[in-house]
């Protein structure tokens, strides 16, 4: 690699920390150790009412807990800040004023009840669900008609009806159709940036190099592309992993048992011991490899070992590899690491001489 990456983990923090998320961490953050980089931490915060400063801190403690360390981000300020996105709007606006300006958004004054409708119009006639452009060509008369009803715009950028093409680092040229995604939301009607929209605005200004993610951003990805055309920025590279998987090879979610780190971590599983499975997962380390240090799995790692099938998470697997890494502990290392749980057992460590 000619120059050093730089690559971000850019979680919404909505919820506690899941596995498959923790991976994706993981991935770049090996990424970028490999390749002598840096790890950007971003927190994706518009969704002010689903955020919460507590899940924040939550994942930002499972992070440090997995030995995680960003070199920019939340209390490791950089010269690509700030690295909240609510903090950004500003700069959203500017690049929003460029698109209006060139003419490549329009204002939509559709309200949910209408998109839903049209959905499921859509839907009766075995179509796929997308935006029909019924705002698109609105005279000047009409849009002043609805705004003084009380409707509020939203901006949808214009898509064309040509191919959408992207070669992606695991799963090779990817191509999509630009008629099937329709015009889509960059702004909403209250002023906050669509996900899309932020994110390659973020990427661009940060500097970011490599984007590694789950393959369900693919789609998402298409998206990007057309935005960082018009916005004449130059895309970074794409990766797109497998998704962890449970046993029934349906996403991995709560009902097939524990999913966060969080849960984990209560459970007694070792932070060495959840990272080398994370990194088993999808083939990264190659075949045959399954017990290995942080420093053997970052001289390992590679993107061109990354499955593209989808990878089945198996907690007894995981709970092998803990028990490996417990063996292998000094006594000493051991005590400290029983501490938490004894003391919340109610035991008390003074009298136990611990």
């Amino acid at each position: 690699m000619s120059s050093k990456p730089r690559v971000r983990f850019a979680p919404s923090p909505t919820g506690d920390l899941h596995v498959g998320n923790a991976r994706t961490a993981l991935f770049n953050w090996l990424f970028a150790k490999h390749y002598g980089g840096r790890f950007i931490l971003r927190i994706e915060d518009t969704d002010q009412e689903r955020t919460s400063r507590i899940f924040e801190n939550n994942l930002l403690e499972d992070l440090k807990w997995l030995s995680l360390d960003w070199d920019e981000g939340p209390e490791k300020d950089g010269e690509f800040g700030p690295y909240h996105q609510i903090e950004r709007l500003d700069i959203y606006s500017k690049y929003l004023k460029k698109l209006i300006s060139d003419e490549r958004v329009y204002p939509c004054y559709c309200t949910e009840e209408e998109l839903e409708e049209e959905r499921r119009t859509l839907l009766s006639m075995r179509m796929m669900p997308r935006y029909m452009g019924k705002c698109r060509n609105l005279t000047d008369n009409e849009r002043k008609s609805l705004e003084r009803k009380g409707r509020k715009a939203a901006f949808r950028f214009k898509v064309g009806s040509g191919p959408i093409e992207f070669d992606d680092l695991v799963r090779g040229p990817m191509k999509f159709e630009g008629e099937a995604i329709g015009d889509f939301i960059i702004v909403r009607s209250n002023g906050i940036p669509s996900y899309n929209f932020a994110v390659v605005i973020d990427d661009h200004l940060m500097g970011i190099t490599h984007v590694i993610r789950g393959e369900d951003h693919l789609s998402n990805t298409a998206i990007q592309m057309l935005l960082y055309g018009s916005l004449d920025f130059v895309p970074p590279s794409f990766a797109h992993h497998s998704l962890i998987l449970g046993k029934d090879r349906t996403k991995l979610s709560k009902r097939h048992g524990s999913v966060s780190v969080r849960e984990f971590r209560k459970k007694g599983i070792l932070p060495e011991a959840l990272l080398n499975y994370l990194s088993l997962l999808g083939g990264s380390l190659g075949e045959g490899k399954e017990f290995a240090s942080i420093d053997e799995i970052i001289k390992m790692f590679s993107l061109d070992r990354a499955g593209k099938s989808g990878a089945i998470f198996d907690e007894g697997k995981l709970k092998w590899l803990n028990a490996m890494y417990i063996r292998n502990c000094d006594s000493e290392t051991l005590t400290e690491l029983l501490k938490p749980f004894i003391k919340q057992a109610g035991y008390d460590l003074k009298l136990m001489n611990m």
